[in-house]
């Protein structure tokens, strides 16, 4: 991490901040590559980023997101980067003062659990079946992301890191959002042994209990 710290500060000696992200900080033994989020005061050319990594010959692929410190970023880019993430160069602020921006509601959570459905719906008319793998995988996962959404907005905090809304919901919400985690957002998604028979009554059952775990936290 520090090496390639040093080739991007390097090639871009503006750069502020420099955060780690994604399945290399949640799941780092299955983790297939490394996803990098670079805040710089004024961008420099992107493809630059890429060869000032290119050129150390890691053996595995390094993915990178560059902002400007006062760029706005998308609201699910920024929940899914805070929710798992490690500062490896700078203090965290830009990305702090980023999610703080966001103020996660019920309609929210909602919207996000319609958008699951549509995003399975998509899925389950796809021939092809890598495609139709990706889409049905990353349905589970935003169901996973509706339930963090609610949580968020239940403990009224902009702590999206679900490890520690998990610690931080109380009985019997904390056993409901840790079943989530695992089956949602790690085995389904993540893994992608979600059930590939009868996938459709798989789905409904989870949408249902999200949709559940939304109302009585609303409640």
């Amino acid at each position: 991490m520090k090496r390639i710290c040093d080739r991007l500060v390097e090639y871009d000696p503006e750069i502020v901040e420099i955060i780690q992200f994604g399945s290399s900080v949640y799941a780092p033994k299955m983790a297939k590559d490394l996803d990098i989020l670079v805040f710089t005061k004024r961008k420099r050319d992107y493809f630059g980023y890429l060869d000032a990594i290119d050129e150390l010959d890691l053996p595995y692929d390094v993915d990178v997101v560059v902002k400007e410190r006062n760029e706005k970023l998308d609201r699910s880019f920024i929940v899914g980067v805070f929710g798992a993430h490690r500062v490896l160069y700078g203090n965290g602020i830009c990305l702090r003062n980023c999610f703080c921006l966001i103020d996660p509601s019920y309609e929210e959570a909602k919207a996000e659990l319609k958008n699951a459905e549509s995003i399975f719906r998509l899925g389950l008319e796809t021939v092809e079946e890598l495609r139709r793998d990706r889409f049905l995988r990353d349905a589970f996962d935003a169901l996973f992301h509706a339930s963090r959404l609610a949580a968020m907005t239940y403990l009224s905090t902009e702590e999206g890191r679900w490890g520690r809304l998990r610690r931080d919901l109380p009985q019997p919400y904390r056993d409901d959002f840790r079943e989530f985690i695992e089956k949602l957002h790690v085995e389904y998604f993540y893994d992608g042994n979600y059930p590939k028979e009868n996938v459709e009554m798989e789905f409904k059952k989870w949408a249902q209990k999200v949709e559940q775990f939304i109302r009585e936290l609303e409640r």
